[in-house]
């Protein structure tokens, strides 16, 4: 634990050999051990059986192979390099996004950057958009790096000698893997690339981290205060402007202390204190 309190979910899958398993480290587990499976199945049958394993859209939806929809995060054995560099942040960076969001969470969150690509990716192929196969996972691992740069935007992060923010490392990551992804025409990995960063932000910031887009999480706060309330038979306060003074009243006891308040603001608190004390009796 490096920047935070750990989630209450944080918690080992399972334990081998004394040694606590985490969801990130089961990852971890599985694309070492499915790398290696990989290589030597090229070395053994030949690189035909990469074709096997790629994101297809006729395969998908005409042969009903879905597993591909997941084995195409497995890296080819041609990219060792930038394997160990994606492991490498996946570990990381990985780590710490578990330990804030919780293992459920953490497990959606992955599920959503391997799945919500390569079924959007499916239904563009369909439409005629794209027909070539996908093979790789770094957008998945990217879509992990960008989810912990917003929970910790302002963290330092030394990577090749140099130091950025965490915010500001996401943004030049995205732009140079966008560049050198137009570059080739690589389009589906630009594809896959734009929608699992957009996939690890967006999802951080509905379990309200991070900063952005208030318009949405605060509908989404509304509606689980209200199908809270409902659950209870509570009545949800209306006026946005009486929550609001009680939050500057609240403030301003922190800084200035009790003593600070005038009446007015005393009378407001204890109608605050007073509509609690009923909520909580019913």
């Amino acid at each position: 634990m490096l920047y935070h309190e750990q989630s209450d979910d944080y918690r080992p899958l399972f334990w081998m050999g004394g040694r606590p398993i985490y969801v990130n480290t089961l990852l971890l587990i599985f694309h070492v051990l499915a790398f290696a499976l990989t290589a030597l199945a090229v070395s053994f049958l030949g690189a035909i059986i990469l074709s096997s394993l790629g994101l297809g859209n006729y395969e998908v939806v005409h042969r009903g192979e879905i597993w591909r929809l997941v084995t195409y995060i497995i890296f080819p054995p041609e990219t060792a390099i930038r394997f160990i560099f994606a492991m490498g942040f996946l570990y990381y960076f990985g780590k710490q996004v578990e330990e804030f969001v919780g293992r459920k969470t953490y497990i959606s969150l992955y599920a959503a950057l391997i799945l919500i690509p390569s079924l959007f990716l499916c239904l563009s192929g369909f439409l005629g958009f794209w027909t070539e196969n996908y093979l790789g996972g770094y957008g998945t691992v990217f879509g992990v790096f960008v989810a912990f740069a917003t929970i910790y935007p302002g963290v330092e992060i030394n990577i090749w000698f140099v130091n950025l923010t965490a915010k500001g490392w996401a943004w030049v990551l995205l732009a140079v893997l966008s560049l050198a992804n137009i570059a080739y025409h690589d389009w589906i990995s630009l594809g896959f690339l734009w929608c699992d960063a957009a996939i690890g932000y967006l999802g951080m910031r509905l379990i309200g981290a991070g900063r952005g887009f208030e318009w949405l999480t605060d509908w989404l706060d509304e509606r689980r205060t209200q199908r809270l309330a409902n659950k209870h038979n509570i009545k949800v306060l209306e006026d946005k402007k009486a929550t609001e003074s009680i939050d500057a009243i609240l403030e301003k006891i922190s800084k200035q202390g009790v003593a600070s308040l005038d009446s007015r603001e005393r009378a407001a608190l204890e109608r605050a204190r007073t509509d609690l004390l009923k909520r909580d009796q019913r």
